[in-house]
């Protein structure tokens, strides 16, 4: 996979209206910081081949809504590590990138 940048921006041009917002108060203790957050978009724009199971056509209009947790942890103010979980099989399912058993 190319780098994270690269990545993301391809990501958006495919899915111009991918949008995330926090689905939970966040928690903080000490130099850690917790939240819950969902996310989304429509495939409508350029075809994108970055998934590793597959890839999109041009605009084909699915719709993907997801879920994550992510921890991030702080060193004088700014963030020096993330750790994410994310929803993503269910993103895949929803774009006809893989199938449930």
């Amino acid at each position: 996979m190319r780098n994270i940048k690269a990545f993301m921006a391809d990501f958006r041009k495919a899915f111009p209206d991918l949008n995330f917002w926090g689905a939970a108060d966040l928690i903080a203790e000490g130099d850690y910081v917790v939240g819950r957050w969902e996310g989304g978009g429509t495939h409508t724009g350029p075809a994108f081949s970055d998934f590793l199971v597959g890839s999109l056509p041009a605009a084909t209009g699915r719709k993907m809504h997801f879920t994550g947790t992510t921890v991030l942890k702080l060193k004088d103010g700014k963030i020096v590590e993330e750790i994410g979980l994310d929803d993503g099989v269910t993103a895949l399912q929803q774009l006809g990138l893989i199938k449930v058993a």
